[in-house]
């Protein structure tokens, strides 16, 4: 039904601010829907099923993507190309958020575009590494993300691993930092007891031991999943969605 005004009506300036704020047609006070896609390796396995169970429960959240690659990253993109899957995601889900877990396979030989192989340790690795980075975190902001977090790997056990995964926390978190729309999402402060240092076990508010890693030392437990997705939830929505 069409209602025609014979004349202009003229609310009074209290009324018409409460009017705005009941039909929500403030723009400052609408609610955006979040559609969500979470992307990544083994890291993402358990935290993309807890993540996509607890941010499900958000009014406004629609999870539209939870991919997993074992074994895959940013190194070995002949084989699995994480490019074009990112840009497959985006044109397909157009998720408004993007969380990514990659990184933990990654200290690999790269082969470069004019066909040398570059191995880690070597001068042209990082650079090389921090190009790939970046490349990624632009196709999902050009593919229409309003915001990327990504995630920080974790302490590893094993010494040799925790140095890798340290120098690509490194390059991600530079890489992020040139990228306003992008977050990289720190763990270590909550995942380890000391800073630096490997914790299988955390300590609860009863005082219980909880254990938050796997027995491999890499990988997250169900419970160390449950606590990232939680702090995760509420660092992106502050507000509760």
């Amino acid at each position: 039904m069409i209602t025609t005004l014979t004349r202009p009506v003229r609310l009074p300036a209290a009324l018409l601010a409460l009017a705005l704020a009941l039909t929500g047609t403030g723009l400052a006070q609408q609610a955006q829907p979040e559609r969500v896609a979470f992307l990544g390796d083994s890291m993402m396995k358990l935290l993309g099923h807890q993540g996509t169970r607890e941010m499900g429960k958000l009014p406004g959240v629609t999870v539209v993507t939870n991919f997993t690659s074992l074994g895959s990253g940013l190194a070995r993109l002949d084989a699995f190309d994480w490019m074009a899957k990112f840009d497959t995601v985006m044109r397909e889900t157009r998720p408004t958020l993007v969380i990514v877990a990659l990184g933990t396979n990654d200290k690999q030989p790269m082969a470069t575009a004019d066909g040398r192989t570059v191995r880690p340790g070597e001068p042209d690795w990082t650079p090389e590494y921090a190009r790939r980075v970046g490349q990624a975190m632009d196709i999902l902001l050009k593919g229409g993300a309003a915001r990327v977090c990504w995630m920080e790997l974790p302490v590893m056990k094993n010494p040799q691993h925790e140095a890798d995964a340290a120098a690509i926390n490194d390059v991600v978190k530079e890489q992020a930092a040139a990228r306003p729309a992008v977050t990289f999402f720190g763990v270590r402060s909550f995942l380890s007891r000391k800073p630096g240092e490997f914790s299988k076990y955390m300590i609860d508010a009863t005082g219980k031991p909880i254990e938050f890693r796997d027995v491999d030392g890499v990988h997250l437990t169900r419970a160390g999943a449950d606590l990232v997705v939680t702090k995760l939830i509420a660092a992106l929505w502050p507000k509760g969605g």
